[in-house]
């Protein structure tokens, strides 16, 4: 289709000529001519727009980030197969529905056995030591020879009975230690993917400042 502006060389246009000579060129197309034309001619235009976009969104998330807590960091030794759904479940039971309350479970860490007797790699050995050493999480579920190694260190770990008080050792002597809980027999790991050959301790570290979650955990694990 001629136009009036195809005898004048468009770098000698105007901008308004440039504008209706575009229009002009839509015109003549069909739907498809048009989208393929739109997406050739201003694709650095739109990939400009979507860039911003996603610019915008990334901002929003950044700072909504700020407004996250922490609520519970679990780490499992030997827990790779315990599914996630696990604290959404906890925090249900805890009725806390705020979506910024954060319950983290951990399951990066892992002996070559199940029972903790094998070895660990020096990657998950400096995992271990930088989730305690940075007070990063609130809590290990572990196998003996981890529990042993912390209930060395005097303070380190929290007293069951500081926790979740007298009645509730009394009415689980056969799980509670003076510092840790047996839930190697717990359903609510059980039905959520935990497998673990041999013994299963639940201790607290004393630098946590959510014992009194970690406290309710134990509770929801146990009962």
């Amino acid at each position: 289709m001629d136009t009036k502006f195809q005898k004048k060389h468009e770098s000698d246009m105007t901008k308004k000529e440039k504008r209706e000579l575009e229009r002009e060129k839509l015109a003549s197309m069909d739907r498809k001519g048009k989208a393929e034309y739109i997406l050739g001619y201003y694709k650095f235009h739109i990939l400009g727009i979507v860039g911003l976009v996603l610019f915008a969104v990334g901002i929003v998330k950044w700072i909504g980030s700020f407004q996250d807590e922490t609520m519970l960091y679990a780490s499992v030794i030997n827990g790779r197969g315990l599914e996630e759904e696990l604290m959404e479940h906890f925090q249900a039971y805890l009725g806390d529905m705020d979506p910024h309350h954060k319950f983290i479970l951990d399951t990066s860490v892992a002996f070559s056995n199940e029972d903790g007797s094998g070895g660990m790699d020096y990657a998950g050995q400096m995992k271990m030591t930088t989730l305690v050493g940075a007070a990063t999480t609130d809590l290990f579920i572990c196998p003996q020879s981890v529990y042993q190694q912390y209930s060395q260190e005097p303070g380190l770990l929290v007293p069951v009975e500081e926790m979740v008080g007298e009645e509730f050792v009394a009415a689980h002597k056969e799980i509670c230690e003076k510092d840790a809980v047996r839930v190697e027999g717990s359903e609510v790991l059980e039905k959520y993917g935990y497998q673990n050959s041999g013994p299963a301790y639940l201790i607290v570290f004393g630098y946590s400042r959510r014992q009194e979650v970690a406290a309710h955990f134990i509770r929801f694990l146990v009962e």
